[in-house]
């Protein structure tokens, strides 16, 4: 039995219509429900600076993966990461879907008025040649379109027959990997289940590094056919500064991700053993929320830094399509 799966990115912002219409009109998910929380619950969940906070929970058709949105009472202005700090570690950065058509993909999110799809990249791995294009939307929250061999994603995208597919992974660029992996597996029994490694002008271009890149990735989780967590070094010779400690609402943007347990308690007890009571950031809180309905939630918080959002569920049914 797995202790955890990953649901889906945890997104914080100052707008929640403009961030629905983009995952719902661009990433073609769905609301599955819509959820206020204030007072004493919303501090315990979210940390004693939030008095109240409204939540959407959007789902993939046919999934049991998609993403959570949340906006904060009180407001807040400040961001997680910015243009500036785009290639910093210690906080996640760009959340990944694959695309069976790449272009008709970029071209469908322009025609909905998403015009600032960057620069793409292309580059060659192993398996073939794949490309890269970013949209950066609200909050700077950043999302990617991937292109490459069918016959790769067929062993990671469940969804393959839309214009994109559901959540792929989460990318986390990080200082030092391996007390991370250390942590995840110790937490959450998840393994490397991919590596790989990119040397390419075009990426450095679309990162807007003004350097060489020599980007080495270690994909995290459960099974490639799950969303994981892309473990990154970009490999610059002025190294890359962190973002250690800004993950986490109030502020705005790609805070965390939200993670399905079967056992609350255990997970937060192997937290404590394995990263110390800093590890575990806030107390089990009960909440009702389709699609995981009456249930119970904590933080975990790895040694990067980054809000993980263990909410305690089992096996919730896939919407449909």
């Amino acid at each position: 039995m797995t202790a955890a799966r990953i649901y889906g990115p945890l997104i914080s912002t100052g707008d929640l219509d403009g961030q629905t219409r983009l995952f719902t009109e661009v990433f073609g998910m769905r609301e599955a429900c819509r959820t206020h929380v204030e007072g004493e619950q919303a501090a315990a969940l979210f940390g004693p600076e939030v008095r109240a906070a409204e939540v959407i929970v959007l789902n993939t058709p046919g999934t049991n993966n998609g993403a959570m949105l949340c906006s904060f009472d009180p407001p807040c202005e400040e961001l997680v990461r910015d243009q500036d700090s785009r290639l910093a570690a210690d906080a996640l950065k760009v959340i990944d879907f694959y695309a069976p058509d790449h272009a008709a993909a970029v071209r469908h999110a322009r025609e909905r008025g998403y015009a600032v799809v960057q620069e793409e990249a292309a580059y060659e791995l192993e398996a073939g040649a794949f490309r890269e294009a970013h949209l950066w939307a609200g909050d700077n929250v950043a999302t990617a379109f991937l292109g490459g061999p069918a016959d790769f994603f067929t062993g990671y995208a469940q969804v393959r027959d839309r214009v994109v597919s559901e959540v792929l992974s989460i990318s986390s660029p990080v200082s030092d990997a391996a007390p991370v992996l250390d942590f995840y597996d110790a937490v959450f029994d998840w393994q490397v289940i991919f590596e790989y490694a990119i040397t390419d002008a075009s990426l450095a271009a679309m990162l807007g590094s003004g350097e060489d890149v020599q980007l080495r990735g270690l994909c995290v989780g459960n099974s490639t056919r799950e969303p994981y967590f892309g473990l990154m070094d970009y490999g610059m010779s002025s190294g890359a500064a962190s973002l250690r400690g800004r993950s986490g609402p109030p502020r705005r943007g790609l805070v965390g991700a939200v993670l399905l347990a079967d056992d609350l308690t255990a997970t937060l007890s192997k937290a404590r053993e394995t990263g110390g009571e800093q590890a575990v950031a806030t107390a089990p809180t009960d909440l009702e929320m389709a699609p995981f309905g009456v249930t119970r939630a904590a933080v975990v918080l790895p040694p990067h830094g980054v809000w993980h959002l263990v909410v305690e569920a089992t096996n919730p049914a896939p919407a449909d399509r």
